[in-house]
């Protein structure tokens, strides 16, 4: 308790040497830095001051020339054209035979229809006699290829005049050939047909398998 300090008393002398040696730290650090940059401004002093020059190689050096061969142009070579091989020859086209074939068609042989006495214009039997037959529709694919030809029809004549039944029997070009190119115009045009009926005994009565020839030809 003799030792006691009062609290406004000053502090101990060992207090003052961490401040002292950081006070000399300071100083030896600040004149390094000093001694550094004195060198580097010296040594940069010095690069500026030395005077440089170019080596010494002994003379110039020579180049050799360079010689450039002489170029000759060169002309173009145009190929000649190649020579088209030749077609081959057609094949040999057959004859086409002109002639026609004719059809024959049966033809109803029947006796002249008898003639009641007295009874004047009424007759007991008679074929059917057209009245009314349209030209037929010439096709056109036919008439566009220049085709001529004919068709055979077969119907039946109704007791009021009229054709029913109608079908194509057979049909040729102007060649010969069959074809069924005027079918339908036919059998088109045969169902338009008029008929005065058969009579037989007095009354109308139908007739059956009437056959009759369509041709076709191209005016000129």
């Amino acid at each position: 308790m003799d030792r006691a300090y009062l609290l406004q008393s000053n502090p101990p002398e060992n207090s003052l040497l961490p401040a002292l040696g950081r006070s000399l730290q300071f100083g030896r650090n600040l004149a390094l830095a000093s001694l550094v940059t004195v060198a580097l401004v010296l040594g940069m002093s010095q690069l500026i001051d030395r005077d440089y020059r170019a080596p010494d190689n002994g003379g110039t050096i020579r180049v050799q020339g360079v010689v450039l061969p002489e170029l000759k142009r060169t002309p173009p070579r145009f190929e000649p054209p190649v020579k088209p091989v030749d077609p081959a020859d057609p094949p040999p086209v057959p004859p086409v035979e002109t002639k026609v074939h004719k059809v024959l068609l049966p033809t109803l042989v029947a006796p002249p229809p008898p003639v009641d006495p007295g009874v004047g214009d009424n007759v007991s039997y008679r074929d059917p006699i057209p009245v009314f037959k349209p030209a037929p529709r010439y096709p056109r694919i036919a008439l566009q290829r220049g085709i001529e030809g004919y068709v055979v029809v077969e119907f039946t004549i109704t007791k009021t005049g009229s054709v029913r039944d109608v079908r194509a029997v057979a049909g040729y070009d102007g060649a010969g050939n069959p074809t069924e190119m005027f079918n339908r115009s036919a059998v088109a045009a045969a169902a338009r047909f008029k008929y005065q009926p058969q009579i037989r005994d007095g009354e109308a009565v139908e007739r059956h398998g009437v056959r009759n020839r369509i041709t076709y030809e191209i005016a000129e």
